[in-house]
């Protein structure tokens, strides 16, 4: 995840060719624009609205990862380039995502840093089945 100056946050897909990786070109191209020699991200959020994507965690063919101002915990599809969101503004901030041995993700919350709107027993760790997804 690419978190982008105000807006224009961007997925990449990291690949690792024999002889090295690839230049993922921020910040000199953003979102959609391209450039000889640089990679363009597979997914962005545009320049009207940002997802202030945090930690992520790859399960069964998606990436799922945090949004801080989005809110919500993201799913990217990677075989048919789907973007999907899950609890927009449930849990407030959701910085990072793990998947755990056990097979479920774990979302922690982020809203006790004074970016958020902090609730009763802020933050919390949320342990999450990854089957309601399917």
């Amino acid at each position: 995840t690419e978190h982008g100056p105000q807006t224009m946050d961007e997925l990449n897909l990291i690949d690792l060719p024999a002889g090295g990786g690839k230049n993922y070109g921020w910040p000199i191209i953003q979102g959609d624009q391209t450039q000889k020699g640089m990679a363009s991200p597979v997914i962005q959020s545009g320049s009207t609205i940002t997802w202030a994507p945090a930690g992520s965690a790859y399960l069964g063919g998606s990436i799922f990862f945090g949004g801080l101002r989005g809110e919500s915990l993201f799913e990217y599809k990677v075989a048919d380039k789907t973007l999907k969101r899950y609890f927009q503004e449930e849990f407030g901030r959701i910085r990072e995502v793990i998947l755990g041995p056990d097979g479920y993700l774990y979302i922690t919350t982020s809203n006790t840093d004074g970016r958020g709107k902090p609730k009763e027993n802020d933050d919390k760790l949320i342990k999450i089945n990854p089957k309601i997804f399917r």
